[in-house]
C-alpha cells in the first residue's frame, strides 16, 4: 500500500481551485464574487498567537477599518492610506505604515520618526498572520490522500518538491517542480497542488500580500 508523508517547508520573505465562501469557527467567511473579487466580512487567524484580524469588502474594496485583535482585544485599527492607530496603555498612538529604501516597513509618526521600538513590537507581534490551510494539515492530509490519481501513476515511487504560491485570495499559484526523484510523478503532484481549497492568505503591514511555499511529496 502506498504511503504518503508530507510536510511544509515556509519559505519566508514575504486560478485554480477553491469554494467561493469559506466556512471557518461556524461562520461563513472570506467570501469572493463572482467577479472573483473580495466580498463581505473577512476574518484571518492565528490561533497559536491568540491573533484576529478583520475587515469588511465590497466588490473587492475594504470598505471598514482593519481591526487587530490580541486575545480577543482590539490593540490596532488601520485606517487606509497607510495611517493606523495602535491602542497601548490606555492610550491612542497614531502612526503610518513607511516602506524603508531595502524593502523592510516600520511604522512612523506624522513628522516621519520611527515609533518606540516596544510600540513596534506591541503591534508587530500581533499585527500579521500566515497563509493557513483550513483545518489544518490533518485536513490538508486526507485531502491529498484522497485526491492522489494512483491510476494516472501507476507503480511510480519518489520524492516530488513542488513550489506555489498563496495568492492574496488564498489560491495557489505559480506551480513548479523544483526537484523530483521520478518525473512520472510531477504532473500528479502538480494537479494536485491546483486543486487545493483556498487557504487563509497571509497579510502584513495592511494588506494582502502572497507567499511562497514548498511541499515535498513522497509516495512509496
Amino acid at each position: 500500500m502506498k504511503h504518503i508523508f508530507l510536510f511544509f517547508i515556509l519559505t519566508f520573505g514575504f486560478l485554480c481551485n477553491g469554494q467561493n465562501v469559506i466556512e471557518y469557527k461556524n461562520e461563513q467567511i472570506n467570501a469572493i464574487d463572482e467577479n472573483g473579487k473580495q466580498t463581505g466580512i473577512w476574518k484571518l487567524y492565528d490561533d497559536e498567537k491568540k491573533i484576529m484580524i478583520v475587515m469588511e469588502f465590497k466588490n473587492g474594496e475594504i470598505i471598514s477599518d482593519t481591526k487587530y485583535y490580541y486575545d480577543s482585544n482590539l490593540i490596532a485599527s488601520y485606517k487606509g492610506n497607510d495611517l493606523i492607530e495602535i491602542y497601548k496603555d490606555g492610550k491612542t498612538i497614531k502612526g503610518y505604515f513607511f516602506r524603508k529604501e531595502n524593502g523592510g516597513q516600520t511604522i512612523v509618526d506624522s513628522k516621519g520618526k520611527e515609533l518606540e521600538v516596544e510600540t513596534l513590537r506591541y503591534f508587530y507581534l500581533s499585527g500579521q498572520v500566515m497563509p493557513m490551510y483550513y483545518g489544518g494539515q490533518t485536513l490538508l492530509f486526507d485531502f491529498i490522500g484522497k485526491n492522489i490519481d494512483y491510476k494516472s501513476i501507476k507503480n511510480n515511487k519518489g520524492k516530488v518538491k513542488v513550489k506555489f504560491v498563496i495568492d492574496t485570495l488564498g489560491r495557489t499559484d505559480q506551480i513548479e517542480i523544483v526537484e523530483s526523484t521520478n518525473e512520472e510523478l510531477n504532473e500528479e503532484a502538480k494537479r494536485i497542488v491546483q486543486n487545493l481549497p483556498r487557504w487563509q492568505p497571509a497579510h502584513q503591514g495592511g494588506a494582502f500580500v502572497r507567499c511562497p511555499y514548498i511541499i515535498p511529496i513522497t509516495i512509496n
